[in-house]
């Protein structure tokens, strides 16, 4: 006939054991399974923590790449202020330095 299976404290009797072993022992089993329960909140703080310094960081990277192009077309407009700022200058002399009858003419 089929016996219906042996429950944990009913397999610790029959083998002769102390009931307060099995309880001691189930007592380092609910300790371990507590720790394992805390080791498992701390990871996921850990992946959320990472996961936020992820996307910090892929910001800071697209501020850092915003900020190069814009030096650049600071440093070009710049460039073409004093390319520009040369080019009336000698335009400035240049109609200075014509006689005063063609500055008359030329208005």
């Amino acid at each position: 006939m089929d016996q219906p299976p042996m429950t944990a404290d009913a397999l610790v009797d029959a083998a002769g054991a102390h009931p307060t072993t099995a309880t001691a022992l189930k007592a380092d089993i609910e300790v371990l399974q507590a720790g394992i329960a805390n080791l498992e909140a701390l990871m996921a703080a850990h992946q959320a923590e990472f996961r936020t310094g992820h996307v910090e960081r892929e910001r800071a990277e697209q501020l850092l790449a915003d900020l190069l192009r814009m030096t650049a077309d600071l440093m070009s407009a710049r460039e073409a202020a004093a390319r520009l700022a040369g080019e009336l200058s000698s335009l400035r002399s240049m109609r200075a330095s014509r006689p005063w009858w063609w500055r008359m003419l030329a208005g």
